[in-house]
């Protein structure tokens, strides 16, 4: 048994006759550690824009008379290591928070759908393959994603490069961190690899950090900020890389198929941490896939915003309700 965290949210008044439908909406990437849960958020964690990051976009669904459920997924906030960019792991979560929740006789009706940003992105379409069938009594209407996690192999090859440290590189090392623990989490054979020199013997040190600090603090000088991306790796990475990037590339969401599901992507067209190219991309393969994909580029939107009112929030919430009719 794998226990799990989050939160259910409500709209205000009596729930229609049907139930509220709902969404589960995924987190963007905070870290690992049990304080990176956003149902545990407090005022003084270092990871507290992050964690609270996707709250106005979850209040224009209740707005819509939308519940919302939030898992904090497998691991953060619960006992074990969290599968980071695991995709099984992440759309089971997904699917049991509103499985969980339907059993607590809150008003949850049978029409779903999935949503979230970044790694949360990654997790709503992971959820649009794995929900209908752990969920088959319920109805799965479609997945909205917000700059999702893709092409990361691609991503890892290129911060490899990176051989001093820099404040540009500190988040790659942090995220480089997390990636490699995700990775070993879903294949054990890796921590044997990570020790037989596929680490180097700094960030093998450093390693306990990511159950003790969420991604800002992972990405200080004093833990893997202070290491460059390409010192990450042992003597014998090579060796070892392969079975690395097969985990990462089996877990792409570029590898879905997704017949007849509908699909909305929406990417910031100055996002530095999720390439639009990338999304772009992604979008072609789902629809060569066969999902029903719309696809919105957004001027001047970020990583950061581009959950805001101000940008993709109130289109999403709009494509959302109309799926979920």
């Amino acid at each position: 048994t794998t226990v799990m965290t989050g939160t259910i949210a409500l709209p205000k008044g009596k729930p229609p006759r049907n139930g509220w439908p709902v969404v589960t909406f995924g987190h963007v990437t905070t870290g690992s550690a049990d304080s990176c849960a956003p149902s545990r958020v407090t005022a003084d964690n270092t990871e507290l824009e992050r964690l609270t990051r996707s709250d106005a976009a979850v209040g224009l669904l209740l707005e819509k008379g939308i519940a919302v459920a939030r898992p904090d997924f497998e691991g953060i906030g619960t006992p074990g290591r969290h599968p980071y960019l695991i995709g099984r792991s992440l759309g089971r979560s997904m699917t049991d928070i509103v499985r969980a929740g339907r059993k607590l006789k809150l008003g949850l009706g049978r029409r779903w759908a999935a949503a979230g940003h970044s790694e949360g992105g990654q997790a709503a379409l992971f959820t649009a393959r794995i929900g209908p069938r752990r969920a088959p009594g319920l109805s799965f209407r479609g997945a909205a994603a917000f700059a999702p996690a893709s092409h990361i192999s691609e991503i890892v090859e290129m911060a490899r490069n990176f051989e001093t440290v820099s404040p540009l590189t500190a988040d790659f090392s942090a995220l480089g961190a997390l990636i490699l623990e995700g990775a070993a989490v879903a294949e054990p054979s890796l921590w044997d690899a990570f020790r037989k020199g596929g680490l180097s013997p700094e960030a093998l040190a450093l390693m306990p950090d990511t159950q003790r600090y969420c991604l800002e603090d992972l990405a200080r000088p004093e833990s893997f900020g202070g290491i460059a991306p390409g010192k990450l790796e042992g003597p014998q990475a090579d060796q070892y890389l392969p079975a690395i990037y097969e985990v990462i590339d089996g877990n792409d969401a570029g590898t879905l198929k997704l017949k007849g599901i509908p699909v909305r992507l929406d990417q910031g067209a100055n996002d530095l941490v999720v390439w639009q190219s990338h999304t772009q991309e992604l979008g072609e393969a789902l629809t060569g896939g066969g999902a029903d994909v719309t696809y919105e580029v957004w001027p001047g939107g970020t990583h950061e915003n581009i959950t805001a009112p101000d940008f993709a929030a109130p289109a999403s919430a709009d494509w959302l309700a109309e799926q979920l009719r």
